[in-house]
């Protein structure tokens, strides 16, 4: 497979003009969603159901000086690369209809409450579908139009038990609009690579065709030059400089591409086996990374179970339904330390996507720097049903937009705002997203 990111990321961008005076006029920037070195922005969501033990999740110390929590010990290497937020709420859920699970999985992306319905949660409530589209959807359509898929939405036993209901979806194309995810890592490789093929000999002429283009660009700079000041002439050798680089890489790019490659078909497993639950996570974090290094998207999400969330863990030793776990007292430390072997879990998995971003290079970063993952859940913890204190943590710094290896505190700051502040790091300007009685901006402290 040849890396069409070049052609639509790195390409696309140099082509631009770079920002020139010329009086008080002002040419054109890179195309939104494209990192200043040229290679384009991804977003991925990452969630797992029923709130956290807060302490073993939230990290100790300041904002600058943190220790990572107990659980979150797998992310120590990546720690430079985190985000974690601390006080910041959810009320727009807690507005409309519908008990906990339903209210957090249907407003976390969304930033709205529910529409009303006859879907019923776990003590009787009723509830329809999510009232708007999810904030990873909305970034899709301002970086995804170029991408043979807008999106990806990878499952990891995220349909069983409850299926098709409020409290299994958490990604919306648009109101009452849910979008399912693939829990079957086959079937996930059969939409993503299955009908690729890439014929070397078309490949090279593209390739030579870019160059072709570039040349021209080159030649347009040339002509500009002799029309503009001193310090236009700088910003314009700069940016020929990083053009003709970008024509000496295109001539050695290897024809298939440095690291896109299709990988082998994932073994067939049983997507609703709670004994293979971590073989089908590794399935589906390798397809992902793969997809996004190939560019066939730069949206993606990946949902771990449900809001029902009646799994077990069998390969770490932990058979007791997750659910009643995350519900026990305060008291019940037996089960309070099995919900943490699970977070623990969680996190490693999480480690693992970190680990595949940052092992492929692009330019002189890694597809993690281009980056960026937000971790959801649809309660603050179980025992509660609460929204207030989420466990909301960002991974990647979306090509430096985002100021990474920090620990965050607020006080009862709207999640809405941390929507808002996604969307503005692709470009996307408006200062509301979702509910906007509920947003205040883009949140404090990120960039």
């Amino acid at each position: 497979m040849f890396r069409r990111s070049l052609l639509r990321g790195a390409a696309g961008s140099l082509l631009a003009l770079p920002l020139l005076e010329l009086g008080s006029r002002r040419v054109a920037q890179a195309a939104p969603g494209t990192a200043a070195d040229g290679y384009p922005l991804r977003m991925l969501v990452f969630f797992n159901p029923n709130g956290c033990w807060p302490a073993t999740w939230f990290p100790s110390g300041s904002e600058n000086a943190f220790t990572l929590g107990s659980s979150m010990a797998a992310l120590e290497p990546y720690k430079d690369k985190l985000l974690v937020l601390d006080g910041v709420d959810m009320p727009v859920v807690d507005a409309g209809p519908g008990e906990d699970h339903q209210q957090g999985m249907g407003g976390v992306l969304t930033g709205r409450a529910l529409q009303a319905g006859e879907m019923v949660g776990g003590d009787g409530s009723k509830a329809g579908w999510g009232d708007g589209i999810s904030i990873d959807q909305r970034i899709a359509e301002q970086i995804g139009t170029s991408t043979p898929l807008r999106s990806i939405e990878a499952g990891i036993r995220a349909n069983a038990f409850i299926g098709g209901e409020v409290r299994s979806r958490i990604i919306y194309a648009g109101p009452a609009q849910p979008l399912p995810p693939e829990d079957n890592p086959q079937a996930l490789w059969q939409r993503l690579f299955a009908d690729f093929a890439a014929d070397p000999t078309e490949m090279a002429i593209r390739r030579a065709k870019r160059v072709s283009v570039l040349d021209t660009v080159g030649a347009q700079f040339d002509r500009m030059r002799t029309r503009v000041g001193a310090v236009d002439r700088d910003k314009l050798d700069q940016h020929v400089a990083l053009v003709r680089d970008l024509e000496l890489r295109l001539q050695q790019e290897p024809v298939l591409g440095e690291h896109c490659m299709v990988p082998g078909q994932p073994p067939a497993l049983a997507p609703d086996d709670a004994n293979v639950m971590h073989m089908v996570s590794q399935a589906q974090i390798d397809l992902l990374a793969m997809a996004l290094a190939c560019d066939i998207t730069r949206v993606g999400s990946l949902q771990y179970s449900n809001g029902a969330n009646h799994h077990t863990f069998p390969f770490i030793g932990s058979n007791s339904d997750g659910h009643g776990l995350s519900h026990a007292p305060e008291e019940d430390a037996t089960s309070w330390n099995e919900w943490t072997l699970r977070q623990t879990w969680y996190c490693e998995q999480f480690a693992y996507l970190l680990s595949r971003l940052a092992s492929i290079p692009e330019g002189d970063v890694t597809l993690l720097d281009h980056t960026v993952i937000l971790w959801v859940n649809e309660l603050a913890k179980g025992n509660t049903h609460s929204h207030q204190r989420m466990p909301f943590l960002l991974a990647g710094s979306a090509g430096g937009y985002f100021r990474t290896g920090r620990y965050l505190t607020y006080q009862n700051a709207s999640h809405n705002d941390l929507l808002v502040s996604l969307q503005n790091a692709f470009g996307i300007e408006e200062q509301s997203f979702g509910a906007p009685e509920y947003c205040t901006g883009a949140l404090a402290g990120l960039t």
